[in-house]
């Protein structure tokens, strides 16, 4: 009978044990950095810049020239093609159109009319979480450390500005972040869009 008993026990502690390791109603730093990891897909935290269609008098105007655009040309961003938008390109004072290249399609976010397209300077990922601090059953505060990544079409020369107006020099930010608990399916999510 005690062999059963301590059998039953062990049984009971495992399956405790097991139903407690898959229960979300605790929240814990790797629940928040996997919510955040899929919010970042879903919503990614970005800063942009419009890049707008210009003209130039030749090819080598990209490749003598110096700085940003010069920088994209040479590193395969952009590349400069015969206007096909004009009769005889030829005889314009400006036959060649500057365009993205395929290497770039990866931080273009949207485009907009006449060929300008709103291109992704730099982008904030969560790295760790530093703090959790439990406000009730429902609701909890959250320090979050995220780090600033630079895209290829990130100016040096520019602060990193958000649209708010406020400069993020650093490379790397603590932001408090709020999460809530679904009173019926006991999940935790950050209920807000995160901005910068």
């Amino acid at each position: 009978m005690k062999i059963f008993i301590k059998t039953l026990t062990i049984v009971i502690l495992t399956i405790t044990s097991v139903s407690c390791s898959k229960d979300t109603k605790n929240l814990s730093k790797d629940i928040v950095l996997k919510l955040l990891k899929q919010q970042e897909i879903d919503q990614p935290i970005v800063f942009k810049n419009r890049m707008s269609t210009y003209f130039i008098k030749s090819k080598e105007d990209l490749n003598k020239s110096e700085g940003y655009y010069s920088r994209l040309y040479n590193e395969g961003y952009i590349e400069a093609l015969l206007r096909k938008d004009i009769p005889n390109p030829e005889t314009s004072n400006r036959p060649f159109k500057v365009v993205l290249t395929k290497k770039a399609k990866p931080y273009i976010l949207e485009t907009i009319k006449d060929g300008a397209v709103n291109i992704s300077t730099l982008q904030f990922n969560a790295i760790a979480i530093k703090e959790i601090r439990m406000l009730s059953e429902f609701k909890a505060e959250v320090d979050v450390e995220y780090k600033k990544t630079k895209s290829p079409f990130h100016k040096p020369s520019q602060k990193d500005i958000s649209g708010s107006g406020k400069e993020y020099p650093n490379d790397t930010y603590i932001k408090t972040l709020e999460f809530r608990k679904n009173k019926n399916t006991n999940e935790w999510k950050n209920p807000i869009k995160i901005v910068f």
